[in-house]
C-alpha cells in the first residue's frame, strides 16, 4: 500500500458544513423577521400595515426560497464531491508502497484533491464526481453532456498545478514534470477527450493502471525529496492532519 498523508474530502466536507450552517442561519433569520413583523402588526392594530405585509410576504418568501435553494444545491454538490474524492482516495491507497499520496492539499488558488509521488512521476488529481459523458470543446475546456461547465475547469486546475509546482521547486530544489489529472469515478470520458490542454482525463477504474503503467522517471532519492516537500507544504495548512 501507498504511504498516505491527509484525509480525502476534508475541504469539500468543510464547505458542505459551512453551507448547512448558512442554510440554518437563513431560516432562523427568516423566522425572526416574520415573527417580529407579525407581532408588531398585531400590537399596533394598523390595518393598512397588515395589508402591506400580506402583499409583500409572498415576495419575501420567494426571495428567501431562492436563496435557500441555491445554498442547498451548493451543499449537495460539495457532499457529492466528498463521495467522489473518497472513491479516488480508496483507489490511491492501493498503489504500491513505493508511492506517496497526499490528500486535500491547500493550494494558492483553491485545493488539490490528491497528490501522488512515485517512480512514474508526480501527479496532481482533481476528482469530478460527475455523471454522463465528458468531452472537450475547441477551446481546451470540458463539456459535460455536451454543455459547458459553470467555470473554466481546465484553466483553473492548470493554474493550481503550476503554482504548486513552483512552491515545491522552492522547497526541494527539484523541477520534475507535474501531470494534472481529472478523475471521473462515475462518468464516461470520450476517447478523443482523454487529454484536454495539459490535463489528462481518466475514469476511476483506469486510474491505478494509468499511474503505475508508465515508465519510471524518478529515483528513490528524488521521490523522498519531493514527498518531503509536499509534506512540508501540507503542514502549512493548520487544518491538515495525517491519516492514522
Amino acid at each position: 500500500m501507498a504511504t498516505v498523508l491527509g484525509e480525502s474530502g476534508r475541504y469539500v466536507t468543510e464547505q458542505s458544513t459551512k453551507k448547512f450552517l448558512m442554510l440554518f442561519l437563513l431560516l432562523y433569520l427568516f423566522g425572526i423577521v416574520v415573527g417580529f413583523l407579525s407581532g408588531y402588526l398585531i400590537g399596533a392594530k394598523q390595518n393598512y400595515l397588515s395589508l402591506i405585509f400580506v402583499l409583500i410576504a409572498p415576495f419575501m418568501f420567494k426571495l428567501f426560497k431562492g436563496k435557500i435553494k441555491t445554498i442547498e444545491s451548493e451543499r449537495l454538490s460539495f457532499r457529492k464531491g466528498a463521495v467522489g474524492e473518497a472513491l479516488t482516495g480508496y483507489i490511491l491507497n492501493g498503489l504500491p508502497n513505493s508511492y506517496y499520496v497526499v490528500n486535500d492539499l491547500k493550494a494558492e488558488f483553491g485545493n488539490i484533491d490528491h497528490v501522488v509521488i512515485g517512480p512514474t512521476g508526480v501527479y496532481l488529481l482533481d476528482t469530478k464526481n460527475w455523471a454522463g459523458t465528458i468531452t472537450a470543446d475547441n477551446n481546451g475546456e470540458l463539456l459535460r453532456n455536451g454543455k459547458p461547465t459553470d467555470k473554466p475547469e481546465v484553466k483553473n486546475f492548470t493554474r493550481r498545478v503550476m503554482s504548486t509546482k513552483e512552491r515545491i521547486r522552492t522547497l526541494c530544489g527539484l523541477d520534475p514534470y507535474f501531470q494534472g489529472i481529472f478523475v471521473f469515478p462515475s462518468a464516461y470520458v470520450d476517447s478523443k477527450s482523454k487529454k484536454v490542454g495539459y490535463v489528462d482525463c481518466v475514469i476511476g477504474e483506469k486510474l491505478h493502471d494509468y499511474i503505475v503503467g508508465k515508465p519510471n522517471k524518478l529515483s528513490k532519492k528524488d521521490i523522498e525529496s519531493i514527498s518531503k516537500a509536499f509534506s512540508q507544504l501540507a503542514r502549512m495548512d493548520t487544518g491538515f492532519e495525517d491519516k492514522k
